[in-house]
């Protein structure tokens, strides 16, 4: 009663095309046999190239239906037997012979991943894959979108939370994640020594991590996002059917097959769902009552005939479709009389003469566009916008856009978005929102602060926010409320310095990891700055304390901790009293509830990570190592900055 779910990883098997029975099986779905077209797979052309090409497109979409079928369903079936979902990672992110959304029709978790940078995947592509998940979740109406979360190779120990991290959750929320699964928390007995023993890969998560204790601060805003995010209905107005050749992945959300982000969002469709879809009065729907305004083709201008006949029948029912003409099938399938059928429906669809201007052609009920796509000059988002859609979200006066996400939810009558800026740098931007009749409200997952919005206007069918982001920033713009109106009073504080609390600073390492147990710095600067080989060398929390005077109103008094580093996660106390965690820029806290009118004590616990000790154990012999690891510790590794740098500031808040 106690296991739920069990996973299994990404496909890491490669490319496999033969078993016993695969002969019998390609006759049974294929409708043919294949023994004739071996040769083909030693590269000879068997009939034509042409034959030959549609052979192996038979062969590759075998094997992906028999992965499907005879592994994913099969595992499913038989872990239902003992009341067990199954949540494997079997649509990539590494290539294989299957398609992903299909694999995932078998999951009761869909599952994808991401990655924290590192020097093994520094690009975006190559980190991100949670879209594919969560269209999968969407078209096959399962309500959890998780992934294995924060995976690394080479950076151990040195992740910083707010600028590694946070920004890669925030990316995937954007693109539908709602469950973090952590890669990786590795089992390490006491035994092992600290840091002790870790996985080559991975985030280092367990109690050995420096900062375990107070990482409840970092996850709590993990919980808070994926709460919100595992309410309401995803709005998407748009769907791509991404066909049926092997191997088919989706990766990450900004790859927009369909053509239009940034303005729009979209899911992805597999074959097996295409042919469930219905289209009413201008809607195409899932069978499960999701709908969307667009459905997109393709662009390499290939279709099943099954795929084709549902396309045509969409379209006599009202749907609006984008695309290029369909010239033919991949397929030795019914060939070639299927060649014929399938001229004769891209023909009833897109006409007689090809179009190369962007044209939209009324058919049946339906529409079908050509010609609108971004590389084009004339776009899908143009259309819909000129056709009565709004951008659903769009963002103003930034300098770069593109480095803004958002997701869109609904629940009951409330609108709700995510809004990530993946800007190291604090930016102001303008937001518009698809949403009319409703005020808007700040909820920001960090701090838990719920904050009505004062400053918007409305006008054709949008609300637009000034909105302010700190490096990496994010929030939840809540539609919720239907009374009221906008004041002009600004949507956030200002802030003004009282008295920067610079100066000399007591500092408090522990010894056990060869700091010394007090030492004065006459200013803020890094540790590794320092001679003292107990303090350039030391990992783990250090205390910093200082006697403040505070005169005059304590009321809206806020405390801003400057730069720390390495992990950049601190706690602060006044006069005794914990003030609270910080762990993201500004590293700012609400602190007039903990401040006395004159002299207070102020505590800052700072804690970095193991590298530096690491880097320091390296000069030892091992009988004088304060560490010990299975991680090979390299002569490459450099210190990094750590502790507290500032400048700290008292500071008021308006």
């Amino acid at each position: 009663t106690t296991l739920k779910y069990v996973q299994s990883d990404s496909w890491e098997l490669g490319g496999i095309n033969w078993t016993e029975n695969f002969a019998t099986e390609f006759k049974n779905r294929r409708g043919y046999d294949m023994i004739k077209y071996l040769p083909v797979i030693a590269g000879k052309i068997m009939d034509s190239r042409d034959i030959s090409d549609r052979f192996l497109a038979d062969l590759r979409k075998t094997i992906g239906d028999c992965i499907s079928d005879n592994h994913y369903r099969v595992f499913n079936r038989e872990a239902a037997k003992y009341g067990i979902g199954i949540q494997p990672e079997s649509a990539g992110p590494h290539n294989g012979p299957f398609d992903g959304l299909k694999n995932f029709g078998n999951s009761d978790i869909m599952m994808g991943e991401f990655w924290s940078p590192s020097p093994h995947r520094p690009r975006p592509q190559d980190r991100f894959f949670v879209k594919q998940a969560a269209s999968a979740a969407h078209i096959y109406n399962k309500p959890l979108v998780g992934a294995e979360a924060f995976t690394t190779i080479g950076r151990h120990w040195d992740d910083v939370i707010w600028e590694h991290m946070k920004p890669a959750f925030d990316h995937e929320v954007c693109s539908g994640l709602n469950l973090t699964l952590l890669h990786t928390y590795t089992s390490s007995p006491d035994e092992m020594g600290e840091p002790g023993q870790e996985y080559f890969a991975g985030t280092h998560f367990n109690r050995h991590s420096t900062w375990a204790k107070y990482s409840g601060a970092w996850f709590k805003y993990i919980a808070r996002a994926q709460y919100m995010m595992q309410q309401g209905s995803f709005v998407g107005d748009v769907l791509y059917y991404h066909g049926d050749h092997i191997p088919n992945v989706d990766r990450l959300k900004e790859d927009d097959p369909a053509g239009v982000l940034p303005g729009f969002d979209y899911d992805v469709t597999d074959e097996d769902m295409l042919l469930k879809l219905t289209a009413k009065d201008g809607l195409i729907y899932l069978p499960y009552g999701r709908h969307y305004r667009l459905l997109v083709l393709p662009d390499h201008q290939v279709l099943s005939l099954k795929a084709m006949r549902k396309v045509y029948e969409l379209v006599m029912n009202g749907a609006t479709i984008a695309g290029p003409p369909t010239i033919r099938t991949a397929s030795l399938m019914g060939f070639p009389a299927s060649e014929q059928e399938v001229k004769k429906l891209s023909t009833a669809l897109w006409g007689e003469t090809p179009l190369t201007a962007a044209t939209a052609r009324n058919v049946g009920k339906g529409k079908v566009l050509t010609g609108y796509h971004k590389m084009n000059g004339t776009s899908l988002p143009e259309w819909l916008n000129e056709n009565g859609l709004a951008s659903d979200c769009s963002i103003e006066k930034a300098v770069d856009s593109t480095v803004y996400g958002y997701i869109h939810h609904t629940l009951n009558d409330e609108d709700y978005y995510f809004v990530s800026s993946q800007n190291k740098l604090s930016s102001k931007v303008v937001a518009s929102f698809r949403v009319t009749g409703k005020i808007p409200e700040r909820w920001d997952a960090v701090t838990g602060e719920i904050t009505p919005v004062t400053n918007f206007t409305q006008s054709n069918g949008l609300i637009s926010i000034p909105l302010e982001f700190d490096p990496y920033g994010s929030c939840f713009i809540v539609f919720r409320k239907k009374s009221g109106g906008a004041t002009g009073a600004p949507n956030y504080r200002s802030y003004e310095t009282v008295q920067t609390i610079d100066g000399p600073w007591k500092l408090h390492f522990n010894p056990r990891w060869g700091g010394p147990e007090t030492v004065e710095f006459p200013q803020l600067t890094s540790w590794t700055t320092r001679p003292e080989e107990g303090i350039k060398y030391y990992s783990g929390s250090v205390m910093y304390d200082k006697e403040i005077t505070v005169t005059g109103s304590l009321k809206n008094k806020y405390l801003e901790l400057g730069s720390v580093k390495d992990v950049g996660i601190a706690k602060v106390k006044i006069n005794g009293k914990v003030a609270g965690i910080v762990w993201a820029p500004p590293f700012r806290l609400n602190v007039g509830a903990y401040l006395k009118d004159g002299k207070n004590l102020l505590e800052i616990e700072v804690i970095n990570s193991w590298r530096n000790r690491l880097v320091g154990d390296l000069k030892l012999s091992p009988d004088k190592r304060f560490t010990k690891t299975n991680i090979t510790i390299l002569p490459t590794w450099q210190l990094l900055e750590s502790g507290l740098m500032g400048p700290v500031k008292l500071l008021e808040g308006n």
